[in-house]
């Protein structure tokens, strides 16, 4: 059934992306359109092919809304009779970790200070 809902909201969708297509943008007509735009409008009339295009868009669109809140309330949702994939760590156990002691901090070795001393001394004999 979930395989069913997806695939006519996959249909509806791609009738919705055709519909919306076919429909004039502002200043133009369909007569103006080639193809399946003309045909409409010499057999419907320009405004009554507009007025029945806008109108399958809202119904396309209202029937995508409702497959898919159906789809979400049945099926991904947690509903009675669900037969969508479960999430892979659903009810797995955490696993524990053992807890690592830190490492020992290292004092830095003492700077070579008896040459710079040296230096000085030297410095100071001259």
């Amino acid at each position: 059934m979930y395989t069913v809902l997806m695939i006519l909201t996959l249909l509806a969708s791609v009738l919705l992306i055709l519909v919306v297509l076919l429909q004039p943008g502002k200043g133009e007509m369909i007569s103006g359109m080639s193809g399946l735009g003309g045909a409409m409008s010499s057999a419907f009339g320009s405004t009554r092919a507009v007025k029945g295009l806008q109108k399958l868009t809202i119904y396309l669109a209202a029937i995508i809304a409702g497959l898919v809140l159906i789809t979400n309330l049945f099926f991904v949702g947690g509903g009675n009779g669900s037969s969508a994939p479960k999430p892979v760590t659903e009810g797995a156990q955490i696993p524990m970790t053992e807890q690592a002691a830190p490492a020992p901090q290292v004092a830095p070795a003492p700077a070579a200070e008896q040459p710079q001393q040296e230096a000085t001394t030297e410095e100071e004999a001259k």
